[in-house]
């Protein structure tokens, strides 16, 4: 269920998409296809676009801005390739997680996915009761943030907050070289917010689609993927 503000409102859920043209009809179509279900489940919704910056971290950061003077409780990142299945990105933020994603395909054959998560010895991924994935470090296409790990990381991090004090901004992206080893934006927020001691997790089954700029769609479902992997139920040994 949406979290309760305390000032008696409803939540409000904050879309956003940095994109250095015009994102994807997809996009768009998937959006639209959502709203019906966001508002069945209690939010007020907003959308926010940054069209045409070439850096990714900068264009994230002022789109959180964007969401941060609308007061958001909770914020969605989008990349500008991406669709879903009706309904899969309220049931991805009606999960009370302050960090929680689903992660998709690259656009490539054989199917792959994107970001990383913990598992026991026998390679098996560490779950929960309810089937999501305790991740380490996710892509930030379908993601999930909470105003209150903002808040957090602002804390934590007081050397990517920039701009006025009356109107700060945060570089929650900030990406480049760390200890001997480069991250890409979602690879370094992954690390720092669990540095600050915070949890990331994966909603394994989400139908969710990337698209190539040739119009080639990749879609999947991660939770199906793993159930094909050795060792999953639905694995078919071919080796014979």
């Amino acid at each position: 269920m949406p979290i309760k503000r305390e000032d008696g409102g409803r939540p409000k859920l904050a879309l956003c998409c940095p994109t250095i043209t015009r994102p994807y009809q997809a996009l768009l179509d998937a959006v639209e296809a959502e709203v019906p279900h966001i508002e069945a489940a209690g939010f007020d919704h907003g959308l926010t676009w940054r069209v045409g910056s070439s850096y990714i971290s900068h264009a994230r950061a002022q789109l959180l801005r964007n969401a941060m003077t609308w007061d958001a409780d909770i914020v969605v990142f989008l990349d500008h390739d991406m669709s879903w299945k009706p309904g899969e990105l309220t049931r991805l933020v009606s999960y009370k997680d302050d960090v929680i994603c689903g992660t998709y395909r690259f656009k490539q054959e054989p199917e792959e996915y994107m970001g990383t998560w913990h598992t026991d010895a026998n390679g098996v991924p560490d779950t929960r009761a309810d089937g999501c994935i305790h991740a380490e470090w996710v892509p930030a296409g379908f993601l999930k943030i909470t105003s209150f790990a903002v808040h957090k990381l602002m804390g934590a991090y007081p050397e990517l907050v920039y701009g006025p004090r009356y109107n700060p901004q945060f570089d929650l992206f900030n990406h480049g070289a760390h200890e001997g080893v480069w991250y890409g934006e979602d690879y370094a927020f992954s690390r720092r917010w669990n540095a600050a001691g915070g949890d990331i997790w994966i909603v394994p089954d989400l139908e969710i689609t990337h698209h190539g700029a040739d119009g080639t769609a990749y879609p999947g479902n991660f939770h199906e993927w793993l159930l094909r992997r050795p060792g999953g139920s639905k694995h078919e040994d071919t080796s014979a």
